[in-house]
């Protein structure tokens, strides 16, 4: 999410009828935090529905979809009255799927050389939809990283403050460094571009 917009999401469900039923129904809810935030419909045995979404309003993290209310209606011969009937069973379907709405982030990585001495500052912002902008990001788990051959070193895992974080380490040998953010609940991963110093 890089934007303060409505979206829809695709939302699929199917049902298991037995063959003397007719019809299925269901309204199933989408909720973030025990808030409704939209219904869907469903008809027949597998459809598609989707939910509207407005991050500036509900919020960024796990959505969740269900439980269902559920209905099938199904025919039958009323011997007493001697006609076809059709008669429904209703019942709450309690299964749920969750997913998540993530801010886009972003990170850069400062690198300035003092002797052997190397000093990397690191900054990032995650997308805010209620505030219309990108806002400092307190990532958890970030990791300052080292290119080691083919690969990246992990040098120390942070939590960034007021969007920011630092590190100073001996290194008299040029190397490339970055930051990298793992995704959380709310916000997306990242990894800064590579600085050499």
């Amino acid at each position: 999410m890089a934007d303060s917009n409505c979206h829809y999401v695709p939302v699929k469900a199917s049902s298991k009828v037995k063959s003397d039923y007719e019809d299925a129904y269901a309204l199933i809810d989408v909720t973030r935090n025990g808030g409704l935030v939209d219904s869907l419909w469903f008809e027949n045995r597998k459809v598609s529905d989707r939910a509207l979404i407005c991050p500036a309003w509900d919020g960024l993290g796990a959505y969740k979809v269900g439980p269902a209310d559920v209905s099938a209606s199904y025919s039958y011969w009323d011997s007493y009255f001697g006609y076809q009937d059709t008669d429904y069973v209703d019942y709450t379907d309690r299964t749920s799927k969750s997913f998540h709405v993530r801010g886009k982030t972003k990170s850069t990585l400062a690198v300035k050389r003092t002797g052997n001495k190397v000093t990397l500052t690191a900054k990032a912002q995650v997308y805010s939809p209620e505030k219309y902008r990108y806002a400092q990001y307190n990532a958890k788990q970030a990791k300052f990283q080292v290119k080691s051959g083919n690969s990246w070193k992990t040098l120390k895992t942070v939590s960034l403050k007021k969007g920011t974080a630092k590190l100073t380490l001996k290194q008299s040998k040029k190397k490339a460094y970055r930051l990298s953010i793992p995704t959380a609940s709310w916000a997306t991963s990242t990894n800064s571009k590579s600085v050499s110093k």
